[in-house]
């Protein structure tokens, strides 16, 4: 009888390890290729980035670096051990910081507005449709060559001198400056073609999200909105918005990163220039520079003064990391689904004993 008992147990034993091999190990046998890439693609770099971020790593010359205690770090932080460095690198992270603030409103914006229109279905809605999202399919470089046709001089030919007689040299050492608590804030004319390559070019993928997003908002909220005489701006901020906050949320955070790892617009139109005389030979030392612009400056340009700098670039690529994480997990949290708990339950209940 024990025996029996005992290989009745073993065989419940062994069909649940079969069980639960069948169920987890064919998910991890589907992971195992996205684990093995996520291992070496970006936790190795990590941890590599991190090394040669405290040590005095030289390109050319891997395995004799030694601990540098942090310098390339108090490079970024404190002025007085390398003051254009220091002021390359937080020009570069406020030109970031400014151009995100006003872009991912308006990236967001802009699309919503022409997701709802479009989803009215006026005449011809899908042509309208496909002609929004076009120009997010046109490669960064042949993008750069139409938007720098439209912004040359008129010696160039460029089309906006040509037919709209607006005559500015965008791309050379023209700024604009305004004063700001009593400081002189200089603004390069070429962010204005940045800024609308970047509009022109990245409307179309959050436009499409939000496109999906309205079709999956119930009518009947529509209906009875209407029957409640909402106008249409109410209808859009009570029943619109609260519908697709999901996809709201998706494009919220892909815009915000986005931006901040903004790069390849400057670097087709303006090379991060124009240069500023007195950081000109340091990483970015540009009007155009951004924290992206200014690693890649050290890793790509390998001159014989940047590329002693490769701890410093990635130095910088942490603290952007960081700050991204940071503005990340800031957007997350407010934008999160707020549980309210038995708050309802207990006020329907109050309401329930007073009738």
């Amino acid at each position: 009888m024990k025996k029996t008992v005992v290989l009745e147990e073993y065989a419940k034993q062994r069909s649940k390890r079969i069980g639960a091999l069948k169920k987890y190990g064919i998910t991890a046998l589907f992971l195992l290729p996205y684990l093995i890439a996520f291992i070496v693609f970006f936790v190795l770099p990590l941890f590599y980035g991190i090394y040669i971020s405290l040590t005095n790593f030289q390109y050319g010359k891997p395995g004799v670096e030694t601990f540098n205690s942090f310098l390339w770090f108090k490079m970024i932080f404190d002025k007085s051990v390398m003051p254009g460095v220091f002021n390359s690198f937080w020009l570069s992270f406020t030109h970031t910081l400014i151009f995100s603030v006003i872009m991912v409103p308006i990236a967001i914006i802009l699309p919503l507005s022409l997701a709802i229109l479009v989803n009215q279905k006026p005449p011809a809605f899908k042509l309208f449709r496909a002609l929004i999202y076009m120009p997010s399919i046109v490669p960064l470089t042949a993008a750069g060559t139409i938007f720098t046709l439209l912004f040359m001089s008129k010696s160039q030919h460029g089309v906006l001198a040509e037919f709209f007689g607006i005559d500015i040299q965008w791309f050379i050492d023209n700024w604009f400056s305004f004063d700001l608590f009593g400081q002189e804030i200089e603004i390069a004319y070429a962010w204005i073609p940045i800024f609308f390559m970047c509009l022109w070019g990245g409307w179309g993928g959050n436009f499409i999200i939000l496109s999906a997003g309205l079709q999956n908002v119930p009518k009947h909220l529509y209906e009875a909105a209407d029957i409640d005489g909402c106008s249409p701006m109410r209808k859009i901020m009570n029943v619109t918005v609260p519908g697709i906050k999901p996809q709201l949320v998706l494009c919220l955070f892909t815009t915000i990163l986005g931006y901040l790892g903004l790069y390849g617009q400057n670097y087709v139109l303006s090379s991060g220039g124009p240069s500023i005389a007195a950081i000109a030979s340091m990483p970015a030392g540009g009007k155009t520079s951004t924290i992206m612009y200014f690693i890649q400056d050290i890793v790509a340009n390998n001159l014989t003064f940047k590329s002693s700098l490769y701890g410093l670039g990635a130095a910088a690529s942490l603290v952007y990391a960081l700050f991204a994480g940071v503005i990340s997990g800031i957007q997350m949290y407010l934008t999160r689904e707020k549980k309210t708990g038995t708050k309802i339950s207990e006020a329907y209940n109050k309401w329930h004993e007073i009738r």
